[in-house]
């Protein structure tokens, strides 16, 4: 899956982005939100990784323009931080699609919560009582 990271903690990175190389992803890093938007139109990721603290554009304003985006409308967010929690939080709040995790954080982490944002979402055809009555007759 091709992965692009907006952070500028260079030591997180490195730990990071072998990990999710390792894993099989392709890795995009970009140190801050501009640089995120503008290589977003270059790639077609399936998923960003947004810290919220970063020079120029913090992740808040880069997760509203990158969700403006056409093509990134509905692509899955993790929004990471390690003091804006509750800016964080409300951001995961307002869509199933985007998730929030809390750094410091471990690798195994950090793949749990890929794993369930990425994940086809299965739907439930029974959520109404009335469809298991139309199966029956």
């Amino acid at each position: 899956m091709n992965i692009i990271i907006a952070d500028d903690d260079e030591n997180l990175l490195s730990m990071i982005v072998p990990h999710l190389e390792f894993l099989g992803h392709k890795v995009s890093c970009v140190s801050n939100g501009e640089e995120l938007l503008k290589k977003a139109k270059e790639i077609k990721a399936a998923l960003a990784i947004i810290d919220i603290n970063m020079p120029n554009m913090d992740g808040k304003e880069t997760f509203k323009k990158l969700r403006a985006m056409v093509e990134y409308a509905d692509v899955p967010v993790i929004i990471w931080s390690g003091l804006e929690i509750k800016e964080g939080e409300a951001l995961a709040f307002s869509s199933q699609k985007v998730k929030f995790i809390k750094k410091p954080f471990s690798l195994a982490a950090i793949e749990s919560v890929i794993k369930e944002i990425t994940a086809p979402k299965i739907i439930d055809d029974f959520d109404n009582p009335c469809d298991i009555h139309q199966i029956k007759e």
